[in-house]
């Protein structure tokens, strides 16, 4: 019999190492089980402790300013080892908890009521409690709220190893895929070398260009996190920087964009834009010229987002965005995906490519 009770316990701090949640920040969804816990019963203070070998810690606390404590002074260390629910209206008599530490201490605990927190094995991890400094009784109604609330808060820890979990897959998918483009590049650049043909090896190099592209793209998306909206200026000055790398050395790349969140699909369609922008005008602009400027201006005006390239070479012709090119299709599509207008403005000198999109924020 002893030896099924270590085992069990040794399946429950697993278990609870598992959820990798133990010494996590806190939590507004937590927070929002114990505080509604709090008031429910009537008491000043609410836990959500989770159990450890040697200790408990507190994921969410209303009403008490340590994180943890001892496992000796845990009473929920008793809660775990009864039933579902333990409840001890004046803890100075009773013989668990009589001689505990924030019993017998100043501002003592006077009152315990704590519902277990389960897996689907019914192995406990903790328990949702609260706490009164005086003697204390929860009526049913109080004792079935309790516990519902605490298969809220156990289903809430399940939800924060489900996206921790999301989230370590997430970045096995994007290591993946930044090898793949990068083994896709190689094998490409292989084959241009051994190309006879100018037009294949033209066609070659397009289609190179295009990857490295995505592959610069994915790059600064994984770098950024991609779990939440994207900063669109952060994210723009890595897909400069790493674009800038196609331009000729004299030429000088500025970032001046005012920032504002995106999703990462849209994102995505904005450094898709500024790559073709930049790769065009590292082809076309300075053209035998040694030095020269490329400029990416964006601003929020009007509830839209103006987006610019701007370089010093000759110029775009009016009738640019209504070409066929594979380019150019791919800045119409992407435009396209925002909801927004590709625009070429006139100026008195050098070229401007414009995206403009409608703003969700």
């Amino acid at each position: 019999m002893k030896a099924s009770l270590i085992k069990q316990e040794e399946m429950r701090l697993a278990l609870l190492r598992g959820y990798n949640i133990l010494d996590t920040s806190p939590e507004e969804g937590f927070d929002d089980i114990t505080r509604l816990a709090a008031e429910i019963c009537e008491v000043p203070i609410a836990l959500i402790s989770l159990v450890d070998d040697d200790r408990q810690w507190f994921k969410s606390k209303i009403g008490l300013e340590i994180d943890g404590s001892d496992i000796t002074d845990s009473i929920c260390a008793h809660a775990i080892a009864g039933d579902d629910y333990l409840e001890v209206n004046d803890t100075t008599i009773d013989p668990r908890t009589a001689d505990n530490n924030f019993v017998t201490g100043d501002d003592s605990i006077r009152f315990y009521a704590g519902a277990l927190l389960e897996d689907d094995r019914n192995l406990p991890l903790g328990t949702l409690c609260v706490l009164d400094r005086k003697p204390h009784q929860l009526n049913d109604f109080q004792r079935r709220a309790l516990k519902v609330l605490a298969g809220q808060a156990m289903r809430q820890i399940e939800l924060h190893k489900a996206l921790a979990d999301a989230e370590v897959l997430r970045k096995e998918v994007d290591h993946r895929v930044k090898n793949s483009l990068q083994s896709l590049e190689a094998l490409i650049r292989i084959q241009i070398r051994s190309e006879k043909s100018p037009e294949a090896r033209a066609a070659l190099d397009t289609i190179q260009g295009r990857l490295s592209t995505i592959s610069s793209l994915h790059e600064a998306l994984y770098l950024t996190d991609t779990g939440a909206a994207v900063d669109i200026a952060a994210f723009l000055r890595k897909v400069a920087h790493s674009t800038s790398q196609q331009m000729p050395d004299g030429v000088h790349v500025t970032v001046e964009v005012e920032t504002t969140h995106l999703s990462s699909r849209s994102a995505s369609s904005v450094g898709m834009i500024v790559n073709e922008a930049m790769t065009n005008a590292a082809k076309y602009a300075y053209e035998g010229r040694k030095r020269g400027t490329f400029e990416l201006r964006g601003e929020r005006k009007d509830g839209f987002y103006h987006l610019s390239c701007i370089d010093d070479g000759p110029g775009i012709p009016n009738n640019q965005t209504t070409g066929t090119g594979l380019g150019m299709r791919i800045l119409l599509a992407a435009a396209q995906q925002l909801g927004g207008e590709l625009v070429t403005p006139e100026r008195e000198s050098g070229g401007e490519l414009k995206v403009i999109w409608p703003l969700t924020d």
